[in-house]
């Protein structure tokens, strides 16, 4: 990967978690209840962990369980 396309990168995946921290920010100061807190505090981690997977994997590789060639066997052989 080459170094401009790497900050490319992370500009992209900071711009996103900033968003989420912006939005944490907003919300976290009008929780009063502790277990109510610790579960939306998790949920943001979880998305600010999806989006860093998501964005740093890049194209997925496809199904190494998908047919690679056509039904060769049904083939009609007889000519």
């Amino acid at each position: 990967m080459s170094k401009e396309s790497k900050e490319e990168l992370k500009s992209a995946i900071l711009k996103s978690l900033e968003t989420e921290i912006d939005t944490w920010l907003e919300q976290e100061g009008q929780i009063t209840d502790g277990y109510d807190y610790e579960t939306k505090f998790l949920e943001v981690v979880r998305r600010m962990n999806r989006i860093l997977l998501e964005k740093s994997m890049g194209k997925l590789p496809g199904s190494h369980n998908e047919k690679k060639t056509s039904n060769h066997f049904r083939e009609d052989r007889s000519s």
